[in-house]
């Protein structure tokens, strides 16, 4: 029997996990995954070591309140391997508390694989790349994260980005319109404005007077406005929506790329999903506002000088191929205008879908191999 080790902290973290879990369990049902990560990966097969479900954080303040429970996992990871020496350890994204147990794997002589490795989406300098002389191999996202890493030594292989992987079983879009129950002329709004507490707070507001707004309006479109949360998440969402109860629809729990598929556009806040929506071709304005206290950390670091765009089509691009309504301009009457005009700008919209389609290139959809298969095949090498 082969043990491995799996360290992954963020939801979105969890969820690649979880497919490349159930991958290895597919080909490997002996083989024992224990892991720091979340429900996801649980329910994939890992035996879960300690939980890092709700770890992912906004703002030093946030990442300060985490400390003590980042140090209890390591104490739990410490304490195991004290027992047991794992053949490989894999590690995923989540920089802040991998980054530190890497050396710690590296003096106990275990392997270990980088997926995902911390600032790939980072196109410039060499941020990220301090990981290569402690890993073993790493698989990463983006091409150009790659050539970094070979550029100072690193065992690395440019493997795709796993979202691919998820659109593809999605249903087709007239199916998923009829389940929703839209019609053929409704234009549908999908409405992503995050999980956290902060970033509903911050965020819907905003959403909810745009929608007002626009119900306002004379227009010869049939708006429908749909939020998107987790599982269990239309409860915290109704606590904002009380303005607009009777404009929108019932929130989507749980079926987010579904909704992105049927849409016809989407408001939605900086994230893995401004990835997802450029994956599926469907137009887009990306949002986002923060608290005082944390646009003064912004302020005060020079953030946005430093980096320029906060959503990933922009990022992989390295121009504006989709509007950012941000901080200031995350208000109302920006975002009711600017949706108006790209639903009537057939221009707009067809530049966008054709920027998609680069988009969709960087994420590997020219690779042979998915993102999952890719890294799998990684893991067998160094296992074996």
């Amino acid at each position: 029997m082969r043990t491995l080790f799996l360290s992954v902290g963020d939801a979105s973290g969890d969820e690649h996990c979880a497919v490349l879990v159930r991958e290895l369990k597919r080909c490997h049902p002996d083989w024992n995954i224990v892991a720091l990560a979340g429900p996801r990966c649980e329910e994939a097969g890992a035996q879960i070591l300690g939980s890092t479900q709700g770890l992912g954080v906004i703002g030093f303040a946030s990442a300060l309140a985490m400390v003590p429970r980042s140090w209890r996992l390591r104490n739990q990871m410490r304490q195991w391997m004290q027992s047991h020496k794992p053949d490989l350890a894999i590690l995923c994204d989540w920089g802040g508390f991998n980054t530190r147990i890497l050396p710690e794997l590296k003096q106990n002589g275990i392997p270990t694989l980088y997926y995902f490795p911390p600032r790939s989406w980072q196109k410039e300098g060499d941020a990220g790349t301090s990981i290569a002389p402690l890993c073993d191999a790493i698989a990463t996202p983006f091409e150009w994260s790659a050539e970094k890493l070979t550029r100072v030594g690193a065992n690395v292989q440019w493997v795709g980005h796993p979202i691919l992987e998820k659109i593809s079983n999605l249903p087709e879009r007239d199916a998923l319109r009829a389940q929703f129950g839209f019609a053929s002329d409704d234009v549908v709004v999908a409405l992503l404005a995050g999980s956290r507490d902060m970033e509903l707070k911050c965020i819907v507001p905003h959403l909810c007077g745009a929608i007002s707004l626009l119900s306002k309006q004379n227009t010869s479109h049939r708006l429908r406005f749909v939020f998107a949360t987790p599982p269990g998440g239309a409860a915290k969402i109704g606590r904002y929506i009380g303005s607009v109860r009777n404009l929108v629809e019932d929130p989507i729990e749980g079926r987010t790329l579904e909704l992105l598929r049927a849409a016809d556009v989407g408001l939605i806040k900086s994230g893995t999903s401004t990835l997802e929506a450029a994956a599926l071709g469907l137009p887009q304005i990306v949002v986002y506002e923060l608290p005082k206290l944390l646009h003064l950390q912004v302020a005060l670091t020079g953030l946005r000088r430093k980096i320029p765009f906060v959503a990933m089509p922009n990022i992989i691009l390295g121009r504006e191929a989709v509007p950012e309504l941000l901080g200031e301009n995350c208000r109302a009457p920006r975002i009711a205008a600017q949706l108006t005009s790209l639903l009537e700008s057939t221009e707009q919209k067809a530049k966008m879908k054709a920027d998609y389609e680069v988009v969709r290139r960087a994420l590997g959809s020219e690779l042979p191999l998915s993102a999952t298969e890719a890294t799998a095949d990684m893991i067998e090498h160094l296992v074996r």
